[in-house]
């Protein structure tokens, strides 16, 4: 009987140990590369085809994997990482096409807000976005789905302390606002510029509506952070591949930061 209590309470330590985990997920090799780089105790566990890294980063005990690119990767990998190891917090880093006017390569933005800008529906009049299903059926209300407001103040402070790698002919600039998802690599001046008009959206990119949607469905805290890796216009491309990785560090040092202040 005492050897049964005990590993009860075992089990019970060890769940709630897992539970306390902050999980930091990025899309590609290179968003997640200087996190490992700075990650301490790293132990690697596979799950669902899926490799995930456990450890200390700042102080903090984390799990990092990488999602890989687009909705539905996105969608499974969080689904994989929150079944397995129940973490308290979700931040998503990595780099996106900006949208702001002013926007350059290396600037970054703080999501406070997600939208899903390729789900809706198309008639004669064209296509009309509608807001995210609910999985026990029916929509949402709104649009957008709201990142966690003390993520968001913590990131803008820690954003503060980056010492941001500089891309453009100047220093970084920390937006604030929506980040808009779609399965597409957005590669044109009037579609990025659509984007912004019509959804405030600051940035766009493949992955954060859908990693928001199922921590807003399981009641997981979550943060997207991004940095610009071009200007979703006809050269995005280009720079993308020549910035993705001074962009990625740009996303992670916010993230380095903001879980050193949580100590």
């Amino acid at each position: 009987m005492k050897s049964l209590s005990f590993l009860f309470l075992f089990l019970l330590l060890s769940v709630g140990a897992t539970a306390q985990r902050i999980a930091v997920l990025g899309a590609l090799d290179q968003e997640i590369a200087i996190l490992l780089d700075s990650l301490k105790e790293k132990e690697e566990v596979q799950y669902g085809g899926l490799t995930f890294y456990t450890g200390n980063l700042k102080g903090q005990e984390v799990v990092i994997g990488k999602s890989g690119v687009g909705k539905v990767n996105a969608a499974y990998s969080t689904a994989i990482l929150l079944d397995h190891f129940s973490p308290k917090q979700l931040i998503f880093t990595g780099v996106a096409g900006g949208l702001h006017p002013e926007s350059l390569p290396g600037d970054v933005v703080i999501g406070t807000k997600l939208i899903q800008t390729d789900f809706g529906q198309i008639d004669s009049v064209g296509f009309k976005i509608s807001p995210f299903r609910k999985l026990s059926g029916g929509r949402y209300d709104d649009l957008y789905i709201h990142s966690d407001p003390e993520l968001v103040q913590q990131a803008e402070a820690a954003a503060k302390r980056v010492t941001f790698i500089p891309i453009s002919n100047r220093a970084p600039r920390v937006f604030s606002g929506v980040i808009a998802t779609a399965d597409v690599f957005v590669s044109n001046q009037a579609t990025a510029e659509k984007l912004y008009t019509d959804y405030e959206a600051l940035a766009t990119e493949m992955e954060g509506a859908a990693v928001a949607h199922l921590c807003r469905t399981l009641g997981i805290p979550f943060i997207v952070l991004r940095s610009c890796s071009d200007n979703a216009n006809q050269v995005a491309r280009v720079s993308f591949n020549q910035f993705v990785r001074p962009a990625a560090i740009n996303s992670a040092g916010i993230v380095l930061q903001l879980l050193s202040a949580m100590n």
